[in-house]
Order: C-alpha cells, then structure tokens, then sequence
C-alpha cells in the first residue's frame, strides 16, 4: 500500500525510463540507480514552514565517494500558485502524520511536469548506455 509520500513519488515516476526497476520508496523519499556508482534521490522538502513539503529535493549520490550534487524543485515554480484566489504556494501538509495536498490536488498534467523538471536534473548524471542497454523503467509498482 504505501505511506501518502511514497504513493506520491510512484504517481510522479512510476514510468519513468531514468529510474531502475528496483526503485526503492521508503517514507518522504526514493533512491534508484542512474549509473554504475550512481543513484539518485528523491525527496519531499520543506522550505518555511515544518509540516509543509513544498518541493522534491534530487540528489546525485555516488555509492563510494557521496553526494555529488542535488537541486530542489519547488512545486510553485512548476506548476504555479493555487488555491481560490491563486495566491497559495501549493504545498503537502502533514498534520499529524496524515499527509495530504492542502487547498487542491494536482491535476496528472501538473503530477507530469513536476516529474519532468525532476527528471532533466536525472538525466544530467544518468548513465545513458545503462538506460539504452537496459531499458531502465520501474517495474510492477
């Protein structure tokens, strides 16, 4: 079943050809190889307020020598304000462990373009003959 992030993560990259079948969700976050040494992850992020995750952190990690660079998408910067007045940065809230999109749900076109900035980032690093050899795309999720 999954936890409300992990279900979210899936939604955003479960066809994604950057990610290995053996994708890992585990909480507010998702780790997948990109490259031989190479994995990327991705997380939800807060920026102001505790409780509200307005972004996906992406990190490049090599397995042997760390983080080889990361950058955040913030959901406002891709998909706009929102709310009735369109003055809200959108935003999951997490009240009390129950997790939800505050104000409004994203629309699939909006879930896409969130997972395609994330996913331009990923392609900087991936090793793209794993991914022409391989064909790496989630799996069963």
């Amino acid at each position: 079943m999954g936890t409300f992030y992990e279900n979210q993560l899936k939604r955003m990259f479960g066809e994604s050809e950057l990610l290995s079948a053996d994708t890992i969700f585990s909480g507010k976050a998702m780790i997948s190889k990109i490259g031989e040494d190479l994995r990327a992850k991705v997380e939800f992020v807060t920026a102001r307020v505790s409780g509200q995750y307005e972004g996906l952190k992406t990190s490049i990690i090599n397995r042997k020598e760390g983080v080889v660079d990361s950058h955040t998408v913030m959901f406002h910067e891709v998909i706009g304000l929102k709310g009735a007045s369109r003055d809200r940065k959108p935003h999951v809230w997490d009240d009390n462990g129950k997790a939800q999109w505050f104000g409004f749900t994203p629309t699939e076109s909006e879930y896409e373009a969130i997972a395609s900035k994330v996913e331009d980032y990923i392609a900087m690093y991936a090793d793209q003959e794993l991914i022409e050899n391989h064909g790496m795309k989630m799996g069963g999720m």
